[in-house]
């Protein structure tokens, strides 16, 4: 899968993120109008950053915010925009 930016948020699902209190960004995302609420804390949030709102591909974001080299991290990431894909939270343009 290549996993670059943008990828968009489809109209029924709604998002919003905090920040904790150790400063790390924490995204909360649900199906409208109903839910549940899911909350993606710590690097899935990072993840959620990068593929919503990132300008480049999302494992390249992700590493830069993480400092972790993209090839360590570069399947996990992937991994885990398949499931938000999967699960309907992220589309892909067009």
């Amino acid at each position: 899968m290549s996993a670059l930016a943008p990828f968009v948020v489809p109209p029924d699902v709604g998002w919003t993120c905090t920040v904790d209190e150790g400063g790390a960004p924490r995204v909360f995302v649900a199906p409208l109008p109903s839910g549940p609420v899911d909350v993606l804390p710590d690097e899935s949030a990072i993840i959620w950053l990068a593929a919503v709102e990132g300008t480049g591909p999302v494992v390249d974001e992700v590493a830069r915010t993480t400092g972790h080299p993209p090839e360590v991290i570069r399947e996990d990431v992937e991994a885990f925009v398949g499931e938000l894909l999967a699960r309907g939270f992220l589309a892909r343009p067009g």
